[in-house]
């Protein structure tokens, strides 16, 4: 838990880039990425993309008057344009909400890690390592990072 504080502190007092994963120690990243990706189908199928259109408030464009040299002046009354139509999933909130409580009855937990500075030395697993006050985040591509720790 302290080291959690840690990573935790870091993020918020040294502006570290930081990103949140989903861990459980010993277990390895592909049983990890299987579990999420279950977890994931499984919200998908309870709390379906149910797509809402919604619309920006409109927006009042003032009178005008505008005047030639002559001092013949013509007047635009003021109008109100439209809001503008945007969409929304109403269930991704909850969506989100389900996979996490997904995940936390697999035994996972959702940690913040710093990204690991480039060049550091790491011990790379594809099993979760113990969290220690050095543990951060190797980028890999696409997806999640791996947990891993300083090479001693």
């Amino acid at each position: 838990m302290r080291h959690i504080l840690a990573a935790t502190a870091c993020l918020f007092l040294a502006s570290c880039v930081a990103d949140t994963v989903y861990y459980s120690e010993g277990v390895s990243v592909g049983r990890r990425d299987s579990d999420l990706a279950q977890c994931v189908a499984q919200s998908r199928a309870q709390y379906p993309v149910l797509n809402e259109t919604r619309f920006r408030a409109p927006v009042y464009v003032p009178a005008t008057e505008t005047c030639d040299a002559a001092g013949a002046c013509t007047r635009t009354e003021g109008y109100y344009r439209p809001g503008v139509p945007y969409t929304v999933d109403i269930n991704l909130d909850i969506r989100r909400q389900a996979v996490r409580g997904c995940m936390g009855n697999s035994g996972y937990s959702r940690i913040d890690l710093p990204f690991c500075e480039e060049g550091t030395a790491v011990t790379q697993t594809t099993i979760m390592p113990r969290l220690t006050g050095g543990t951060c985040l190797l980028r890999r591509g696409p997806g999640d990072a791996l947990v891993v720790n300083p090479a001693r």
